[in-house]
């Protein structure tokens, strides 16, 4: 089957209808016609689910907001395909913590009223295993909550994943720093309303949310939660740069409504990656020392029980050893899972080199040279 015949995939049909109109709007209305029905289908699912949302409303909207958190989460960020998902998988593993799960990722309006309903749906919207890496993926598993801000409204970054031609509008929605203050100050309340939803859910455990986006905000989430911790993951750039556009041009397929120009995201992918540390220090310097951690990709996934126990103690995150043999079980239980195997072209080195030479001095990475292979990036996934 042809990939713009996959339908069900597209996270926009667990947008309200008004949100997807105004991304619609916001885009022009700009969508190639081969792309039409996975278009309609996500209207008429947004369509069919809009009486659960009300009814989600009316039942719990008043008691989330009046929801107080008994702590501020733990984040774990860092930017994409740098182990961020490893780890929040390795955190579900204790019960006392609650974790986005996909569930509420892909159905953030109606999960409390219609949790039944709601995970059959998305485990028939979800593949067997996610397409940039093929990992396990269902509808229990944890998720990171920026599909569920596009859902509610325009300020999340996966509609430029949707609308790709317009990805940079979406951009500017991780740092806000090119957005007007009224979408930061909507974004925020969105946000919070989002998290003390999870919290609401999740009867009072303390939450650890994962979401790469928040990597470039998190100067804004501080602002809200003073108290929170940060697990940062960093990971070599090369195999950034190149597993990123993997996680792109996978999505596409799955996501898109619009036909797409390879160079320009292979230089659109970069700039979000250059993005993410430019300024960095300046956006964590709020956090208080004593709550940010910075983790390898490389030493986490060399010994990852003895990370996680550096993680627990080093964030004063209680539960290691009470949850020791779990984490132990879930490693075992994926030990035959094999990481992509990276053979960079000249083409990616350069690139690379070119824009990303204060990220290799920033986490110590040693920089490669082109070895004269005419070897062009993989945009074929």
């Amino acid at each position: 089957m042809k990939d713009h015949w996959i339908i069900n995939r597209c996270t926009l049909g667990g947008a309200s209808t008004s949100n997807i109109w105004r991304i619609l709007i916001q885009n022009k209305f700009k969508v190639h016609p081969k792309y039409w029905p996975r278009l309609w289908y996500s209207m008429a699912l947004s369509g069919v689910t809009a009486p659960l949302r009300m009814i989600e409303r009316l039942r719990f909207n008043r008691k989330v907001k009046k929801h107080e958190l008994t702590e501020d989460p733990v984040f774990i960020v860092g930017h994409w395909r740098s182990g961020t998902t490893f780890m929040h998988y390795m955190f579900a593993k204790d019960k006392n913590n609650g974790v986005v799960t996909n569930v509420e990722t892909y159905a953030p309006h109606f999960f409390l009223a219609f949790p039944k309903f709601t995970t059959a749906l998305i485990d028939f919207s979800l593949p067997d295993t996610r397409p940039m890496d093929e990992i396990i993926i269902n509808a229990e598993l944890p998720g990171e909550e920026e599909h569920s801000m596009g859902a509610f409204d325009k300020y999340g970054f996966f509609p430029g994943q949707i609308f790709i031609r317009n990805a940079k509008t979406y951009v500017k929605y991780l740092t806000f720093e090119k957005a007007k203050p009224k979408d930061l100050a909507r974004w925020k309340k969105r946000y919070q309303f989002f998290v003390k939803k999870i919290a609401f859910k999740n009867k009072g455990k303390r939450l650890i949310l994962k979401n790469p986006a928040n990597t470039y905000r998190v100067k804004h989430l501080i602002e809200m939660y003073p108290n929170a911790k940060f697990i940062h993951l960093y990971r070599n750039p090369y195999e950034v740069y190149s597993s990123s556009l993997k996680f792109h041009f996978s999505s596409f397929k799955i996501f898109a409504l619009q036909t797409w120009d390879d160079e320009e995201v292979k230089q659109n992918v970069l700039d979000i990656y250059k993005e993410v540390y430019e300024g960095f220090d300046e956006r964590i310097s709020s956090v208080p020392k004593e709550n940010w951690l910075d983790v390898r990709y490389e030493d986490f996934i060399k010994k990852p029980l003895e990370t996680m126990e550096l993680v627990h103690s080093k964030l004063n995150i209680s539960g290691f050893e009470e949850n020791k043999q779990l984490y132990q079980e879930y490693l075992d239980e994926n030990s035959d899972y094999q990481p992509r195997v990276y053979n960079f072209s000249d083409e990616l080195i350069t690139r690379v080199n070119d824009s990303c030479d204060f990220i290799f001095k920033k986490f110590n990475y040693e920089k490669l040279e082109p070895t004269g292979n005419k070897l062009k990036i993989n945009t074929k996934f």
